[in-house]
């Protein structure tokens, strides 16, 4: 059971932290949901409750009576209790007899995957701790909740290699039906066909997913698509993923419509291709344990630029587990835009990343986005690096 093994490596994250516990306070999950909560828990709430990991690894769950039997039956914890009456009383007691000194809780200023704690109910929080002792210090559970996704097991990844498998088939079988006179519209439903035909859903927003860029007149990012119409001499970018068993994928593959007269894509989507290519093998190469996504980034980012080609304007790749985009640190140069604790966070084994590097051509943008896995040495691919440039007719 995924939770269970989650919640193990919960236990073992709060101690090398220091922390005596760790707490996620959450109530009507299914109206104001928490995003840590799918690695923890297996059912919704309807009453204030408070997931706890203490030192020591032991779980427990201070839940309303109507939820407490069945949380119970998900066998996930080593003990439920329960409260009638006042939740505000029953934290600040099982707080208090435990003395605890440092309570991990979750919310986070940088980190949307670690913040969802409601600003009512870190106030409540601060009223019991209040009440308790000066002595007890609230900190953010992020660094905790970004290990906790971060380094996947071996069963989550095989489940993200599994969507990744997917999505490279899903792209495979869009070579047969891409060609000349196909819009932006067409190709996106043509996408959204195959994943009811795999009985998968798309890693972000429907609308969105996959983002089409066809042609130089397409706005690359994450968009709808036109009803702009392919032609000969169009370079193609193609941003999609798929979530399959709760794992997502995040993948961008290059499509060219050749002219009449050619056998290969022009000499400009050519080298523009050739060149993130190269991007992406040396930034896999000088990832691994103990590197930053700031330095990662810089590996790549300084050899296009190199390249005589402009820096693109966002990040080189991204964390990708239960949702596309899944927190914790990121690859990127440190600026306004990306917050320096992110980027300047070190790798560990058992991260999935994104690569993404793109420049925008006379033809269209040209783009690359692989996935990697951070091991004991180093990094390995995870989705099949596109070798040469999908070529149409």
């Amino acid at each position: 059971m995924m939770q269970k093994e989650k919640l193990k490596q919960a236990g073992r994250i709060i101690e090398e932290q220091n922390i005596d516990i760790w707490l996620t306070l959450v109530r009507e999950t299914t109206m104001n949901n928490d995003p840590v909560l799918p690695f923890i828990s297996k059912v919704e709430f309807t009453a204030l409750t408070g997931i706890m990991v203490i030192k020591g690894g032991r779980t427990v769950v201070l839940a309303g009576s109507n939820d407490a039997e069945g949380i119970k039956q998900t066998r996930l914890y080593d003990e439920v209790i329960t409260y009638s009456g006042n939740f505000k009383n029953a934290l600040r007691e099982f707080l208090d007899e435990r003395k605890v000194l440092r309570l991990a809780v979750n919310y986070s200023i940088e980190d949307v995957a670690s913040d969802g704690l409601s600003h009512g109910l870190f106030l409540m929080l601060q009223d019991i701790v209040i009440s308790i002792s000066d002595d007890v210090e609230i900190v953010s559970a992020a660094p905790i909740i970004a290990k906790l996704r971060g380094n996947k097991s071996l069963a989550e990844k095989k489940l993200i290699v599994e969507a990744i498998h997917t999505a490279e088939q899903i792209f495979q079988d869009a070579r047969d039906f891409i060609r000349e006179g196909v819009t932006e519209q067409q190709i996106h439903q043509f996408f959204t066909d195959r994943m009811k035909h795999y009985e998968v859903q798309s890693s972000w927003q429907a609308s969105q997913c996959p983002g089409v860029m066809l042609g130089p007149q397409s706005v690359p990012g994450h968009n709808a698509p036109t009803e702009i119409t392919a032609c000969k001499g169009d370079v193609m970018d193609i941003d999609f993923g798929v979530l399959k068993d709760g794992y997502c994928s995040d993948l961008q593959r290059t499509y060219y419509i050749l002219e009449d007269n050619e056998e290969c894509a022009c000499e400009e989507v050519q080298r523009a291709f050739d060149t993130l290519k190269e991007a992406v093998r040396r930034a896999v190469e000088f990832m691994g344990p103990g590197v930053t996504g700031e330095e990662a980034d810089a590996e790549a980012r300084n050899y296009v630029v190199s390249q005589g080609y402009p820096s693109w304007n966002y990040a080189l790749g991204h964390q990708v587990g239960r949702m596309a985009h899944d927190g914790g640190m990121i690859l990127a140069p440190k600026s306004n835009r990306y917050n320096s604790s992110l980027v300047e966070q070190p790798m560990e084994a058992g991260m999935v990343f994104t690569l993404e590097p793109g420049i925008a051509t006379s033809r269209g943008y040209v783009g690359i986005e692989e996935m990697v896995y951070i091991t004991e040495t180093g990094a390995e691919f995870l989705s099949t690096p596109q070798q040469e440039i999908y070529l149409l007719r």
